[in-house]
């Protein structure tokens, strides 16, 4: 699962920032501030925006500000968390699994 996460993760990196490179291409410790990539806080905004659409959950603005994001690596890892919370809260609105009434 974690893989395919991480693999999802890059996708959304390459084709939102529109970096030249193939998805699994891009290792862990690439740098997120690397020439590279040249993040900046207006496309950690349109990064972070996509990867809530594909995602399907809401990546906290205090997780992001205290997550430290300096690769790849932390920018999955912070993905991963918020999934984990959103799981955890969707559990526990419906801990029978049986969908919550509409």
């Amino acid at each position: 699962m974690t893989d395919s996460i991480s693999a999802q993760v890059k996708q959304v990196l390459v084709d939102t920032l529109d970096v030249d490179f193939r998805p699994g291409d891009i290792d862990d410790r690439l740098s997120l501030y690397s020439t590279t990539i040249s993040l900046d806080s207006l496309t950690l905004l349109r990064l972070i925006t996509e990867l809530e659409r594909v995602f399907g959950c809401e990546i906290d603005d205090e997780a992001v500000m205290s997550a430290d994001l300096v690769d790849v690596g932390s920018l999955v890892e912070l993905v991963l968390g918020q999934l984990d919370v959103a799981g955890v809260a969707m559990a526990q609105a419906d801990p029978a699994g049986q969908g919550v009434p509409q």
